[in-house]
Parts: C-alpha cells; structure tokens; sequence
C-alpha cells in the first residue's frame, strides 16, 4: 500500500508545522518551517516509519481518515488520481490563518476571524467553541520560509490558509516560480486581488478551487461573512482566465441541497470536488436527525451509519450560541435543519 502524498508532497500547516498531509492526525511534532527544512521533516524517523507502515499494507494511527472513508466505499484522499513526482516536487500549504470569514465547520487555527471572534466571545463573558489563542492572528509564510521551499524540484503548489488572497508576502513567491509550474488555490471566492491576477497569468496552468458550501444566500450563514452576489462575481472573474471547480464542504448544514449545488455548477460547465466533512463531528452527516437525512443528497455512503445523539445535542447548543452572538439564526437560512434539530 503507497500514499504519494507520504512519497513526493511537503504539507506545511497553518501555523507551519509540517505535516503528513491535509487529512493526517499525527500528534504535534517539533518540525517547523522556521526552524527545519523540508528534506529534514521527510527525513525524519516519524516520517519514514509511516512510510514503512503502509509499505507493510499496515494502517498508521494518523491516517485512520483515509481508512474511514475506504472503508465505507468512498474515495480517500490517498486514493485521488494524481501524478506527484520524482521527489519533493508537490507542495500543499497552509500559508496562515489569515481569514476573513467565520465558517461554522472551521476553528480558530484556520480563521483569524473566528480567533478574533473567540477573544471578544471570552471578553463578553461568553465561552467560545474552540477556546482562546494568545497570538489570534499567525502566518508562516515570509520570504525565509519560501527559500526553503524553492529549494525543491516543484513542479506543483497547492495554496490555502485561512484565505490566501490575504498573504502579504504570496505575490513575491509566485514571482519566483517557474511558469511551467502547475498552480492551484483554494479560495472563498469575496477576494479580489488585481495584483495576484496580474501575477497568475504568467503560468501555464492555473486551478481555482471555490470553498462555495452553498450557490445562493444560504452560504452567508453557513460561511459567516460571506456576501454571495459579490462571491459570485469574483468567481465569475477568476473563471475567465482560470480552470476552476466547486469545492464544498458537505456538513449537515448542506447536504440536503448539495444537488443545487452540482447543478449550479454543471450550467457553468465547472467540475465539483465534494469534501465531506469528517470534523467536527457534531457537524458530520452520520449525526444528523433521521429527519434530516431523508433529505440528503450524495452521501448515501453514510445513511445508515447510527447517529449519536449526544453529537445532536451538541449540534443545538452550538448552533445556539452562535446564532446568538452572530445575529443570524439558522431557522431563517436553512429552515429544513432547524426544524430537524427543533431550532425553528
């Protein structure tokens, strides 16, 4: 059993630790893009001694969600059709938590803006869901960290954050790349960044993804901050001169209208690439109220898995409080999962 990703990529979290790949749970280690190069992560005795597990057809602790998702009959991440290689020559990175948006799936290593959100929750008396960062805002990537990278035979960078339109020092590393470099973002679509664009179609190949959870209004509730008109319009904008393709987040909160969403995208003639949500788990399909999952649309892989009913209760105690303190009530987004979790 071989994972490319363990082979031939470099993941570089938000905070810049180093990780095995987008989807590993491998405990926090002492490799940092600040103090370690790549070669040394991959190097390292952790490293390899998950290389050898799956050599030996054995399935590492940190890779148990590409397990789960086998397991049930669903393609892994491991399993994508993509050619990596020779050597280090994919990059997957997490450029910061710099974020303008306040996602209900996401936390506050991935949003500056649900960080923020935390410390005046906190403040206010309120207790937030994902606890209170001494430093809210972070960002690995400098020209420092990018030298280290460049050092590598890429010939393929994947960017995200939090938002990557917001990387202060991105445009100085797309500068320095080679054209023939396959360029890829990941992108929540309320950005528009004319120097980027300017930037960007110096390469051969560019693919946006859109973080779009929803193609209508209801994605303002559901990636907090969001305004969908002008959403719309930048994507509109990245599409004429970009690949591009719908990257949403398949939740409880969206999964009984994902079918507007690949139909949205079939008009355009744009691809989808669904993620199912695996955290947190008060938010997964397999949680979701009976009622509710009648309704599901292209998760059937999932129906019948039992739902537990303490991940219900914690569904409706923080969709409360978010709710509360937002001023959006999801009764008046998505009235098909209030009434499931009794919120209407």
């Amino acid at each position: 059993m071989r994972c490319k990703y363990l082979d031939n990529q470099i993941n570089v979290g938000t905070n810049g630790s180093y990780r095995l790949c987008c989807m590993s749970l491998e405990p926090e280690n002492e490799y940092n893009i600040k103090t370690h190069t790549p070669q040394e992560w991959h190097n390292s005795d952790f490293h390899k001694g998950i290389r050898e597990q799956m050599a030996r057809d054995e399935w590492p602790d940190a890779c148990k969600r590409c397990k789960e998702m086998e397991e049930h009959g669903l393609q892994s991440q491991r399993q994508k059709e993509r050619r990596y290689g020779p050597g280090l020559s994919h990059l997957d990175l997490r450029l910061g938590n710099s974020c303008n948006l306040k996602c209900i799936s996401c936390w506050h290593m991935s949003s500056s803006s649900i960080a923020e959100e935390a410390v005046a929750m906190q403040k206010a008396g309120v207790t937030p869901l994902h606890g209170v960062l001494d430093v809210p805002h972070f960002n690995w990537a400098d020209d420092t960290a990018f030298d280290k990278l460049l050092d590598l035979p890429i010939n393929e960078v994947y960017m995200t954050g939090g938002e990557p339109m917001m990387v202060k020092h991105l445009p100085r590393f797309l500068e320095r790349l080679d054209p023939e470099t396959i360029i890829r973002f990941n992108t929540n679509c309320t950005i528009w960044n004319p120097k980027l664009e300017k930037l960007l179609r110096k390469f051969n190949m560019v693919i946006m993804s859109f973080s779009l959870d929803a193609t209508d209004d209801r994605i303002n509730y559901i990636r907090h901050g969001t305004k969908w008109k002008e959403a719309e319009e930048n994507a509109k904008r990245w599409a004429d001169f970009c690949k591009v393709d719908i990257s949403p987040t398949i939740s409880t909160l969206n999964a009984w209208f994902y079918d507007d969403i690949k139909e949205y995208a079939d008009k355009r003639n744009w691809s989808i690439f669904e993620n199912l949500l695996m955290t947190p788990d008060w938010l997964h399909v397999k949680n979701a109220p009976d009622e509710l999952k009648a309704q599901f649309q292209g998760v059937d892989k999932w129906m019948n898995e039992p739902a537990n009913l303490l991940k219900q209760e914690e569904f409706k105690y923080n969709i409360t409080k978010l709710d509360s303190w937002r001023k959006m009530f999801i009764k008046d987004y998505l009235p098909p999962v209030a009434k499931a979790y009794g919120l209407n």
